[in-house]
């Protein structure tokens, strides 16, 4: 995804750095505006002008860079696209070198099996969230979150499975499609996945670092899950 302002965008992010750097990409083009956040190394801001010009051309999407820190969205990051309602981009560097653009927020999905593990895009949620469009044409809310959440305070899964169109159900009801909550190694469920049939789950285990390409979705076995598992969900939608 504009791929063709990659280099441009790399090079900025090096010369901004320990800084994070900001663009917006419109109809226009790719134009690297001011970073005007008072702890520009901690996070951005636009420039209001900046952003009402950007609108008005077409905006399109939006890129910063990370610098010091993995090429995941922060929370933060995830409400800032929810808003803006266009595809955002990470590029993560170190002042010497930098990541390749990690693009979210639009509709290109990797595929349910095999993809490697980035917190806030491909993660256990963002797994169940992908299956439910592709398998059943359910559209699930996005949930905004930091890295190791359940740490910290916040009980995501079972504060937002209700709006998200979910009802409680028992063990022995829970069929292909059905979704499953997990505690392990937390004070709150952190983890989640999806029954299949055959006793079967398809779920996206993550690991000690937010962007792991080891960490791969899988299909596998439920049983081993079975002592953690703590909530059997069904989706409205499913119901009958």
């Amino acid at each position: 995804m504009f791929d063709y302002y990659a280099e441009q965008i790399r090079a900025g992010a090096l010369a901004a750095y320990p800084n994070e750097a900001v663009w917006l990409i419109t109809a226009q083009g790719c134009q690297q505006v001011e970073n005007v956040a008072a702890r520009p190394a901690e996070t951005f801001r636009v420039a209001k002008l900046d952003m009402v010009h950007a609108q008005a051309v077409g905006l399109l999407a939006v890129v910063h860079s990370h610098p010091d820190y993995p090429d995941c969205p922060s929370e933060a990051d995830m409400r800032g696209q929810l808003a803006s309602g266009v595809p955002w981009g990470i590029v993560a560097t170190d002042g010497e070198q930098t990541t390749p653009i990690r693009w979210w927020g639009h509709n290109e999905r990797p595929p349910l099996v095999g993809r490697g593990f980035v917190h806030g895009i491909a993660d256990c949620y963002g797994l169940i969230r992908d299956y439910y469009a592709e398998s059943h044409a359910i559209t699930l809310p996005e949930f905004p979150r930091s890295w190791e959440w359940w740490r910290h305070g916040q009980d995501l899964y079972r504060d937002g499975f209700a709006a998200a169109g979910f009802r409680l159900i028992e063990q022995h009801e829970a069929r292909s499609g059905d979704m499953w909550l997990a505690q392990l190694r937390s004070p709150v469920p952190s983890h989640g996945g999806i029954v299949l049939e055959h006793g079967l789950a398809l779920h996206h285990p993550c690991g000690r670092f937010p962007v792991d390409d080891s960490r791969l979705s899988v299909r596998e076995p439920i049983g081993r899950w079975l002592p953690h598992i703590t909530h059997w969900l069904r989706h409205s939608e499913l119901d009958g």
